[in-house]
């Protein structure tokens, strides 16, 4: 199979073969897909590729945008690691094929990702930033373990994971006046394993995206972030919220043993407006802070805009006119599904088993979390179709569905919650509320 792809214009393809040698090199070398081995990285993982990959993608995007093809192998990466321009599309030949691990002992200066476009604080801001793509690759830190089992509790000497290095990172701006309103970047058959975070989308213009057939596995802190939290310091810095990284899709992306650095974070969160997610799961995410009813600093304080009720949560919604169609939240160890923010579609999800046994630790303890948990905070939500079970008996979680009093305006029918005793916290919904549980509706 030939990588290597010379694209040349029209124009001076027009006669070529008459010109002098030293022209047709000259002319070939504005190649619009490139061979990394070609380019000089190592596909055995012996040396270090960061350099020839950085220059082979800056190849393609002065040419105009193309493919920076990996073929099958491993390419040992390290920081600045692996910056991605606009117009390309960094393309593996499968993600059991193309393994990227990265040299992560050495630390990084910004919170950054093995592959990026800006750094967690810092956006990249410039009018090409557009049409990105990461394909068909394993991304990993650097350790000795080639399963996919492991300890609940990062091993650094052994794990390589670093808390400042995560998988995929997307932070950038268009500036004024783009040529276009969204980068519509695209993130599709990856697996990420042993970082700080799995995909973070975070930018204002970070918009349009598809993110499509991802698995995250093991991570400090979060699995997906799409959105800036209130506590990012660009919100801070601000005065205002700048969340970024609407209109964007999740299909089919799977995350797992999140937020084991024993932190606040939840396996999917949410911030941004107008994300869809679809078909996506989170499983086995785990908890260490307390799971007591009123207890500061515990996944039911409703102060700080429920930030504690996300750690080791399934998914975490905090933005508005979100929707999550198909999705499951299985054996966390904090809720499955919370909803803080407004105007959102929860619709045929199943949430099983919050609180496991096996994904608690410390101050944590089981059967303390809800399956879905919609709170104070929570307003105009259609929340329909939905399940809450218990899959083995005597390991459930506290309630199915809790649905604080000052929440207003859901409508909801269908749902169910099996083998669990309590099926709702609420003694009293708030105003405009009607959703049925086990056939009864709550209002």
């Amino acid at each position: 199979m030939r990588y290597l792809v010379e694209v040349i214009e029209a124009e001076q393809a027009h006669g070529l073969a008459a010109q002098p040698q030293s022209v047709q090199a000259s002319v070939a070398s504005a190649h619009r897909t490139v061979n990394v081995v070609e380019a000089g990285a190592d596909p055995t993982g012996t040396a270090d590729s960061t350099a020839a990959i950085n220059q082979a993608i800056r190849r393609v995007h002065e040419a105009g945008g193309g493919t920076v093809h990996l073929p099958a192998g491993s390419y040992k990466v390290s920081a600045p690691f692996i910056e991605l321009l606009g117009g390309v599309h960094l393309q593996g030949a499968g993600r059991e094929s193309t393994i990227i691990f990265a040299d992560t002992g050495a630390g990084a200066e910004q919170k950054t990702a093995i592959i990026h476009a800006g750094t967690w604080f810092t956006p990249r801001v410039g009018k090409d930033n557009l049409l990105m793509g990461v394909s068909d690759l394993w991304i990993k830190s650097s350790h000795a373990r080639p399963s996919h089992v492991s300890s609940a509790t990062p091993r650094p000497g052994q794990d390589g994971m670093n808390p400042n290095i995560g998988g995929i990172l997307l932070n950038t701006e268009l500036g004024d006046n783009p040529p276009e309103p969204d980068g519509a970047h695209r993130i599709e058959n990856v697996l990420i394993w042993d970082v700080a975070f799995g995909v973070a989308v975070l930018g204002l213009d970070d918009q349009g995206c598809q993110l499509r057939n991802i698995r995250v596995r093991r991570t400090l802190g979060p699995g997906v972030v799409i959105g800036k939290s209130p506590e990012h310091i660009t919100s801070v810095t601000a005065g205002r919220r700048e969340i970024g990284a609407a209109d964007n899709i999740l299909d089919a992306v799977d995350v797992s043993g999140a937020n084991i650095g024993g932190g606040t974070n939840a396996g999917f969160e949410v911030y941004a407006t107008n994300t869809t997610l679809a078909a996506c799961k989170s499983w086995y995410n785990r908890r260490s802070i307390a799971g007591v009813e009123g207890k500061v600093g515990g996944i039911w304080d409703t102060s700080n805009m429920h930030r504690f009720t996300a750690a080791g949560a399934g998914f975490f919604v905090r933005g508005g006119r979100n929707m999550l169609a198909s999705c499951t939240a299985q054996e966390n160890g904090g809720h499955g599904v919370v909803i803080v923010g407004h105007s959102s579609q929860v619709t045929g999800c199943r949430s099983a088993s919050s609180s496991w046994h096996d994904c608690v630790s410390g101050e944590a303890k089981p059967a303390e979390a809800a399956d879905f948990f919609v709170t104070n905070w929570a307003h105009h939500l259609i929340f329909s179709n939905n399940i809450a079970q218990a899959e083995y008996k005597g390991k459930n979680a506290k309630y199915g569905f809790a649905i604080e009093k000052w929440s207003h305006d859901i409508q909801g029918r269908s749902n169910l919650s099996v083998d669990i005793p309590t099926p709702h916290i609420a003694k009293s919904l708030g105003a405009f509320n009607r959703i049925e549980i086990n056939h009864e509706t709550l209002n």
